[in-house]
């Protein structure tokens, strides 16, 4: 399958074909805040609406080979991701530990009314200072251009600006970080104006879930890519990555430098989250990037020690600003029962859960003035009563035996290998994934299926001599 479309906030240029010198433009400079930084007044803005992490942590380049390889994983029945020594996902303690997003709050639902393109004036005008002209306009979204020519115009902010001036400003960062970033859709250039107006009262903004938000977005566009027909996924996928590279070690770039980024902001302010420390100078010296068939074979072979359990210690929790671990007490909500092992507990073989095969393809698309409050009130109690729900086991960290139960159950269930070997063409240039080690792995998965039926079934007097024949024709198969 070829690598999914990843969509990101992009300011543009898309085709580079008439722009040539954007590269040495002064817009690149002030997108990536390195000529105009950000206004101190409006940073402490961002930095009490708690998307102050989200800001603080660029962007890594994302590679669509490394997400495609996960999205290739993901199984939308348990919404998680099922690797050879188990489940694992993105949990609330990511996104908080990772980017400081509040993932204890109200649950963001959006504003889903009809509005004329007059009526989006005039909210844009008020709340972020500017009129978009109609063209800029797409039914309810509007253009990232249109929004970051009115950016580009505002900068260098003067220290007297007002705090009009100021909160209008820090709601335009906010808009596009929510809009083309936690939240991006497929669209690409276009940033939905549905979240605009929970901006409008910045003393709230922070009694918002953003993080559960962000995650529950991902999910949904995990689920739809991987399906066969779909070749796109959005959300916010530095989340993914990162998240990939804190937990699988094959995956993860090697670290050669890190970049100093905390002389660019002020002392009073908090530092920066855990995704920052990946905004480095990477080596590829012993990995790889944009190359699919290497992270697939690196998945299909991956071993116990090459994923981390639990990349966060309890030292180093405590060693993060207070907005990245504020909300650790709904980080065990419910969803746990399917990767314990992420939290340091025991994990048991999974009671039986509802499950929607369409749950996914429900959306916003043809329903315009939907109160999404009562579409959904079967579901906010739920929420409302979080703490009501957290999951709890005993504690274990110790690596699961391969007779573990869970492990026994889980082999039965999952798919363990994505690539298929015997469709690779005899003749193949460029990277040759391992066959020898597929062989290996279906072999011994077989063999231990088979010793486990003798066990259950105590074929004693034939014991020996099957076992004789079995081992030798695995070492014909392997070695053919």
């Amino acid at each position: 399958m070829a690598g999914y479309s990843a969509y990101q906030l992009d300011p543009g240029p898309l085709e580079p074909s008439v722009l040539t010198q954007q590269h040495t433009h002064r817009s690149r400079d002030i997108w990536d805040g390195s000529k105009y930084p950000i206004h101190p007044r409006v940073l402490e803005v961002i930095e009490l609406s708690r998307l102050y992490g989200v800001y603080r942590s660029n962007r890594p380049i994302i590679d669509r080979s490394l997400i495609t390889s996960l999205v290739e994983r993901w199984r939308p029945e348990t919404h998680t991701f099922h690797f050879r020594m188990g489940e694992a996902t993105i949990t609330l303690q990511d996104v908080e530990v990772l980017y400081g997003l509040p993932v204890n709050g109200d649950p963001i639902l959006g504003d889903e009314l009809i509005r004329t393109i007059g009526d989006w004036q005039n909210i844009c005008q008020r709340l972020l200072g500017f009129i978009p002209r109609p063209q800029d306009f797409n039914r309810n979204s509007l253009k990232v251009t249109a929004l970051n020519a009115h950016m580009l115009e505002q900068l260098p902010l003067p220290d007297l600006a007002t705090q009009d001036i100021i909160n209008q400003m820090a709601r335009c960062y906010m808009f596009w970080m929510i809009a083309g970033m936690m939240m991006a859709d497929t669209s690409g250039n276009y940033l939905k104006l549905m979240y605009l107006p929970m901006l409008e009262d910045l003393n709230v903004v922070s009694s918002y879930s953003w993080g559960s938000a962000t995650l529950a977005y991902l999910y949904r566009f995990l689920c739809k890519a991987s399906q066969s027909n779909q070749n796109a996924i959005a959300g916010f996928l530095p989340l993914l990555q990162i998240w990939a590279w804190e937990r699988v070690t094959v995956l993860r770039p090697q670290v050669i430098a890190q970049r100093d980024i905390e002389n660019n902001f002020l002392t009073s302010l908090p530092r920066g989250p855990r995704a920052t420390r990946r905004f480095a100078h990477f080596s590829l010296t012993d990995t790889t990037k944009h190359v699919l068939k290497v992270f697939r074979d690196a998945l299909d072979s991956m071993t116990e020690d090459q994923f981390i359990w639990e990349p966060y210690s309890d030292d180093l929790i405590e060693s993060l600003p207070d907005y990245c671990r504020i909300g650790r007490d709904i980080w065990r909500v419910r969803a746990p029962i399917f990767f314990m092992r992420q939290f340091g507990l025991k994990q048991m073989i999974p009671t039986s859960f509802l499950f929607d095969a369409t749950h996914f393809h429900h959306d916003r698309r043809g329903r315009p003035n939907t109160n999404w409050k009562i579409e959904h009130a079967q579901w906010l109690p739920f929420w409302n009563q979080r703490l009501q729900y957290i999951c709890d086991a005993p504690v274990n960290r110790e690596p699961l035996r391969y007779d573990d139960p869970y492990l026994i159950w889980f082999r039965r269930i999952t798919r363990l290998v994505i690539g298929n070997p015997t469709q690779r063409p005899q003749q193949q240039e460029g990277y040759v994934p391992n066959s020898m080690a597929y062989k290996t792995m279906v072999c011994i998965r077989f063999c231990v299926f088979v010793i486990y039926l003798l066990k259950i079934y105590q074929w004693q007097g034939k014991y020996y001599f099957f076992s004789k024949i079995l081992t030798w024709k695995i070492v014909t198969y392997v070695f053919s």
